[in-house]
């Protein structure tokens, strides 16, 4: 379900209905059939996805080393202006969160500006790698040598505890040779 839309597919999870996904160029093939409890038999990776369409908000402060509830604050703001994010990772002094480019809002960067001493809005790409049991040794390993050898620049990345996800962020004018890159270095494994 991590490749269908959340609002598509968290109805089907909560109820228990699988997805079957057919290829309209070859309606006779058995197609792609989605539940909620399968898992790969293989280890690999199934699906390369991502977009070219989002924006990543870096909030920096000094002040939030050691101080419970930055986060909180920022989700807060988040929240008041009805945004969910897609990403998020954070360090001691530092919060970047990913969001949808159409949901930008130059009054969200006022708002949290007020807040906190430094607002970075940087417009990026995300290269997801997804699957069932993506847990094996080396993948990330791979997938980074993969985007470096192509000259991709990882500008941020995420893999959680699940490991059904892997997610690259990267330049724009990156988002294609990153997706190719993963795919050619990836299907030969």
């Amino acid at each position: 379900m991590e490749a269908i839309h959340p609002k598509a597919s968290k109805p089907l999870e909560i109820h228990g209905i699988n997805l079957r996904i057919k290829n309209t160029f070859d309606p006779a093939h058995h197609g792609t059939l989605i539940t909620t409890n399968y898992i790969c038999p293989h280890k690999r990776v199934e699906v390369i996805t991502g977009t070219d369409k989002v924006v990543m908000i870096d909030v920096f402060d000094p002040l939030m080393v050691g101080n419970a509830g930055s986060d909180l604050q920022i989700m807060q703001i988040f929240a008041d202006f009805n945004l969910s994010y897609i990403f998020k990772v954070t360090s001691a002094n530092s919060i970047s969160i990913l969001i949808w480019e159409k949901q930008f809002n130059k009054k969200l960067i006022k708002a949290l500006d007020a807040h906190f001493e430094k607002i970075t809005v940087e417009k990026m790409a995300m290269v997801c790698l997804l699957g069932t049991n993506m847990d094996q040794p080396g993948l990330l390993a791979g997938a980074t040598t993969a985007l470096t050898e192509a000259g991709v620049n990882i500008k941020s990345a995420g893999v959680a505890l699940r490991k059904v996800n892997i997610q690259f962020l990267v330049a724009r004018e990156d988002f294609n040779p990153a997706v190719k890159a993963l795919n050619k270095a990836l299907s030969a494994a």
